[in-house]
């Protein structure tokens, strides 16, 4: 820019003062006019604008729950039929599953007891046990009760799956008989609340038979693979030619001296299966095999014994103390059956629970 341009706008600028002052004049009376314009009322503000005052009325329900509220009562009672149906059904089940256990026992079933229905007297503590079918001889089914009480069913099944059932003490090594019709009243009085069958020595994912169960030993025993064939034709006993071929099989182990194979000899005269029943042929066996000393042997023959009129078991024990043989295990064991025992606690039960 020329130096003449700038002189004059230098000399333009004395009046800038002047100026600047007037403007910031004006612009406050500005904005004090546009504030008191915003402060003072307009022709629309004057108007009454409605004013709207939401507010929730508890005490009156829903319109959507007045017009829906007969399906949803039918719909809550649905879920509640069907959970009880459910329920029903699941017991139900187990009762039949029950039933059908007892009526036809095998080797390491399990029941659940309330022992509060057959005894009196107990700790708070004391309500629940276990019990094992350890034995059965004919129509006699000898149990093992655990060694600890329980205080509320659902225990037991954690017995199970902690793997309690496993250790070698978890049952009592005294043994007491009852027969079926026994067994299927201690169902019916409550007694026995549950029956459960292991598959494959398997309940619950857990193996529920001691360790020491599984140990074999390789030693050749006369008689001893027999009998093993014996026992694995009599899973099959409902076959008629397999049920021949377990009693050839047991025929030959117990002629070889073996006292497993004279004993399931014996079991198959006792039930009749293949053979024509016979008691005292079965006591005969039972004998042969308890002169070796074999436990389970003494132990079958004083239950088959007293359902035979000329047995003597007090005779039979004579006769194995004389040939040297120990028997004190017997002390561990209810010699007569709990028949007598059970229906007198039962009896004392139901009589307590009318004078209450």
């Amino acid at each position: 820019m020329p130096q003449s341009a700038i002189r004059e706008y230098d000399e333009e600028d004395e009046h800038l003062p002047t100026v600047k002052v007037d403007q910031q004049a004006v612009s406050q009376a500005q904005s004090e006019d546009v504030v008191a314009g915003a402060d003072s009322p307009t022709v629309e503000n004057n108007q009454e604008e409605p004013y709207y005052h939401y507010t929730v009325d508890t005490k009156d329900p829903d319109p959507w729950l007045i017009l829906h509220k007969t399906k949803i009562i039918v719909l809550i009672l649905l879920v509640a039929a069907g959970l009880a149906g459910s329920i029903f059904y699941k017991d139900l089940k187990l009762s039949e599953q029950t039933d059908a256990i007892i009526a036809d026992p095998q080797l390491n079933d399990f029941y659940y007891v309330d022992f509060r229905v057959i005894k009196e007297n107990l700790r708070p503590a004391e309500k629940f046990r276990m019990a094992k079918v350890q034995d059965i001889t004919g129509d006699v089914v000898t149990i093992n009760f655990s060694s600890y009480f329980y205080l509320q069913e659902h225990e037991l099944n954690e017995a199970i799956r902690y793997a309690q059932l496993r250790f070698e003490k978890f049952f009592q090594e005294k043994r007491h008989n009852y027969t079926v019709s026994e067994l299927q009243k201690m169902v019916a009085s409550g007694a026995i609340v549950l029956a459960r069958r292991p598959e494959s020595n398997m309940l619950d994912g857990n193996v529920v038979v001691p360790d020491s169960h599984f140990e074999s030993s390789s030693i050749f025993i006369p008689g001893k693979k027999e009998n093993f064939a014996g026992l694995e034709y009599l899973k099959f006993a409902q076959n008629g030619e397999k049920a021949v071929s377990a009693l050839e099989k047991f025929e030959e182990s117990a002629d070889l001296g073996f006292a497993p194979g004279q004993v399931n000899l014996a079991q198959m005269y006792l039930k009749g299966i293949a053979v024509k029943k016979d008691l005292y042929e079965s006591l005969s066996w039972l004998k042969e095999a308890s002169l070796k000393a074999y436990e389970p042997a003494i132990l079958k023959y004083a239950i088959v014994c007293q359902q035979v009129e000329s047995c003597m078991v007090e005779d039979f024990y004579q006769e194995l103390v004389k040939t040297g043989v120990n028997i004190e295990f017997t002390q561990q064991a209810n010699i007569m059956a709990t028949t007598k025992a059970f229906a007198k606690a039962l009896a004392d039960v139901a009589e307590s629970k009318n004078k209450n």
